[in-house]
C-alpha cells in the first residue's frame, strides 16, 4: 500500500471531547445506550457561505461550522470556529438555557445543537407521513451548501417504522433543521418521506448530477433529478427519493480478494466513508474504515468517475493507508479496536487538505492536515 499524503495531527489533542458534550447535558441518555458508544463522531466541516449575513451566525467569527453527532442520542450537534484549523471549536446550543442563544445575535434555537428529536415527543418519536416516522436516534449528519437557493440541506439517519433510513432537513441558516412547529424555519426541516433506505450517506457532485456513498460502499443517485430534495406529487413518502447501485465496488473488491463474502467470519467491510472529487472532475477519492480491520484505520481507495455509468464505477484496491492510531489521545487499541475511524475529508478555500475523525470510541473529534 502507497502514501499519498503525509499526516500532520495538528493540537496535540482532540479538538472536541465527549466528557464536554455530556457535562452539557446534550450527549447519549444513558438508558438510550445498549453498550457504550460515544457521543463525538461522524464529523463534517463546511465553510460558512458569504451570504449567510454575520447576525445569522452563532457569532461574527463564525467562518466554519462542524456538524457531528452521538453514537445513539436523539440530536445533531454542532460546534463553529473561526479557522477550520483551530484548537478551540464552540459548542452551539445545549439545550436548557446553556450557550441556547447565538452569542447575542439571531433567534434562538430551541431543543439541542441543530436539530432535536425530543422537541416533538418526550418519547423521541416523530411521525413524519403515512406510517413513516423517524424515532429512537439521529446520527451522520452530511450538510451540502445549496448556493443556488441560499439554504443548507442536511442528510441524517436513524430507526424508522421499517429499520434504519435516511431523511432530509433544509435550513435557511444552517442552524435549525427542526420542524416549523417545533420552533423550526417558516418553509425548512425535516421532509416527511424516505430519502434513502441506506445510511451513514456522504453527498457529492460530478457532472452538474448528484451522488451519495452509503456505509457499505453503494453508490446512490435520485430516481429524478428534477426531484433532488423534495417529493414530486403523489410519491409514496415510504418509497426512497434517491436509489442504490446494486453493487457495492468496495465490497465487491474484498470479496475478490477473499476477505470478505460469505462462510468468511469477521470479513472486511466499509464502516464509514467520505468522499472528495479532485481538481480534475472525475477523480473521487473514498476515505474510510474497515469493520474488522485490526487494528481499524482510515484509509483511501479512488474511482474514475469517466468510466463507464454509475452502476459500474470501479475503485481502486488495495486502498492505501492514511492514519491509524498512533498517540495516547486517540485511544487505546488493545482495549478498542475501532478506535480511530468516521473521516471527513475537507479542501479549504486555499487548497489546503483536513481530514476531522473521530478516536478515543467515538468519544471524540481530531484533525489533521494532509500533505501530498
Amino acid at each position: 500500500m502507497g502514501k499519498p499524503y503525509e499526516v500532520e495531527r495538528l493540537h496535540g489533542r482532540p479538538i472536541v471531547e465527549g466528557e464536554t458534550i455530556r457535562a452539557l447535558g446534550i450527549g447519549t441518555d444513558q438508558s438510550r445506550r445498549k453498550k457504550f458508544r460515544g457521543d463525538a463522531m461522524f464529523p463534517m466541516v463546511i465553510r460558512v457561505p458569504d451570504w449567510v449575513p454575520l447576525d445569522q451566525r452563532p457569532d461574527a467569527r463564525a467562518n466554519y461550522y462542524l456538524y457531528f453527532a452521538s453514537h445513539h442520542g436523539p440530536s445533531i450537534h454542532f460546534a463553529w470556529a473561526d479557522r477550520v484549523d483551530s484548537p478551540d471549536w464552540a459548542i452551539f446550543n445545549a439545550g436548557d438555557g446553556m450557550a441556547n442563544d447565538m452569542g447575542g445575535q439571531g433567534d434562538p434555537v430551541p431543543g439541542r445543537g441543530v436539530f432535536d428529536l425530543d422537541l416533538v415527543d418526550p418519547l423521541t418519536h416523530l411521525d413524519l407521513a403515512d406510517g413513516v416516522f423517524l424515532t429512537g436516534h439521529v446520527s451522520s449528519p452530511d450538510v451540502w451548501v445549496d448556493h443556488a437557493n441560499q439554504r443548507f440541506i442536511m442528510v441524517l439517519h436513524g430507526k424508522s417504522h421499517s429499520g434504519q433510513k435516511s431523511f432530509v432537513a433544509t435550513s435557511k441558516t444552517g442552524l435549525n433543521f427542526n420542524l416549523p412547529e417545533a420552533g423550526g424555519e417558516p418553509g425548512h426541516g425535516i421532509r416527511r418521506f424516505v430519502f434513502a433506505h441506506e445510511i451513514y450517506l456522504r453527498l457529492f457532485e460530478y457532472d452538474s448530477n448528484f451522488y451519495a456513498l452509503s456505509t457499505h460502499g453503494h453508490i446512490l443517485r435520485p430516481c429524478d433529478p428534477e426531484f433532488l430534495w423534495d417529493a414530486p406529487e403523489g410519491h409514496d413518502p415510504a418509497e426512497a427519493l434517491w436509489e442504490s447501485s446494486e453493487v457495492s465496488p468496495i465490497a465487491a473488491d474484498l470479496e475478490a480478494a477473499g476477505l470478505a463474502g460469505e462462510g468468511i467470519e469477521n470479513g472486511l467491510s466499509l464502516r464509514h466513508g467520505s468522499v472528495r472529487v479532485l481538481a480534475n472532475g472525475k477523480t473521487l477519492e473514498i476515505f474510510y474504515s474497515r469493520r474488522w480491520d485490526m487494528p481499524e484505520r482510515i484509509v483511501r481507495s479512488t474511482a474514475d468517475l469517466s468510466v463507464g455509468d454509475w452502476q459500474s464505477w470501479k475503485t481502486s484496491f488495495p486502498p492505501d493507508e492514511i492514519l491509524r492510531q498512533e498517540v495516547d489521545w486517540e485511544g487505546d487499541p488493545e482495549r478498542d479496536s475501532y478506535v480511530v475511524h468516521d473521516s471527513y475529508v475537507f479542501e479549504d478555500v486555499d487548497g489546503q487538505v483536513y481530514l476531522f475523525y473521530s478516536c478515543k470510541e467515538e468519544d471524540a473529534l481530531a484533525v489533521a492536515k494532509l500533505h501530498g
